[in-house]
């Protein structure tokens, strides 16, 4: 992923967000503190074909490779272009060129968070406090646990634990993630369970193929929920209304608290998308107010090995 560095601290690096604001002042994206740095000193942007950069009309100017530039007008940049904020000292490499990629960013640190597989947990993929993910129609959603999901566009904020993180989405993107498989009809669900109950294995049965998502440990919470659907199915009740359950019920039978049940959602989504399918978006429905779930999934078997 494209990425400057700075030249005398090659540790110290930015990924680059699709239009990188570059100096003092709060809203950029590299912050940089020398009194010789403008608020708002340049711009790094992708034009849809190529990184270049503009400088703002900054007070002390911006250098390309020892040459100034020329205020508002854009510059081409490449791997192993040199910049120059205000002062020799400010001196960054771009280290990497290639197209800007969907991610979230924490506004402070700058640490960018790559949607790879169509989702991201944030702050972290082992503790994720909400995720953001690619939906079925191509929009990108942030999940935050009991709350309605919300559509996600470029430069979006939001608050996850104590910290702030802005949301990145060029509007052309060559490098979004594994591109989810379209089929014409719904997968067939089918758990296969041993007698203990110890090992689940998940397949998807489609007209055309069968998808093995093997054995995984979040996959005794699908199968809970699949025998949530199944009995209320057999029980009559309508099918919008079957398989859902609180979530602090579904944590008490499963010996888990509701944050560790969010994190199993995530995983399940994780586990999806790795695998390129449509259903990762899906496979959970939730009811934020009431703080229920259920398995989305509808075409459902269940056999004994």
């Amino acid at each position: 992923m494209a990425e400057i560095a700075r030249d005398t601290e090659p540790s110290r690096t930015h990924v680059l967000e699709p239009e990188h604001l570059v100096g003092r002042g709060p809203q950029c994206s590299l912050r940089l503190t020398g009194y010789y740095v403008s608020a708002q000193h340049a711009v790094v942007r992708w034009s849809g074909a190529r990184w270049e950069v503009i400088d703002r009309g900054s007070r002390n100017g911006t250098v390309l490779d020892g040459e100034p530039l020329q205020p508002g007008r854009p510059y081409p940049l490449g791997v192993g272009s040199r910049l120059a904020f205000g002062n020799a000292d400010e001196r960054w490499l771009v280290r990497d060129a290639s197209p800007p990629e969907v991610m979230v960013v924490e506004v402070d640190s700058g640490r960018a968070l790559v949607g790879t597989d169509g989702i991201v947990g944030i702050p972290s993929a082992d503790e994720p406090l909400v995720t953001v993910y690619r939906d079925t129609d191509g929009t990108w959603r942030l999940e935050q646990p009991d709350r309605d999901t919300v559509a996600l566009s470029q430069g979006t904020t939001f608050v996850a634990g104590s910290r702030t993180f802005r949301f990145c989405c060029p509007d052309a993107v060559t490098s979004t993630g594994t591109a989810y498989q379209k089929d014409a009809a719904p997968p067939i669900a089918v758990f296969s369970v041993s007698r203990d109950e110890e090992f689940v294995e998940v397949f998807f049965e489609y007209p055309d193929r069968r998808v093995s998502l093997g054995s995984r440990s979040h996959n005794y919470l699908l199968l809970t929920l699949a025998r949530g659907r199944i009995a209320d199915r057999a029980a009559g009740v309508p099918e919008s209304s079957c398989g859902w359950t609180y979530k602090e019920n579904l944590a008490d039978a499963l010996n888990m608290t509701p944050q560790q049940i969010d994190g199993e959602v995530f995983r399940v989504r994780k586990h999806f998308a790795q695998h390129g399918l449509d259903e990762a978006a899906s496979v959970i429905d939730r009811r934020p107010r009431t703080k229920q779930i259920r398995l989305g999934l509808s075409n459902l078997r269940i056999v004994r090995i």
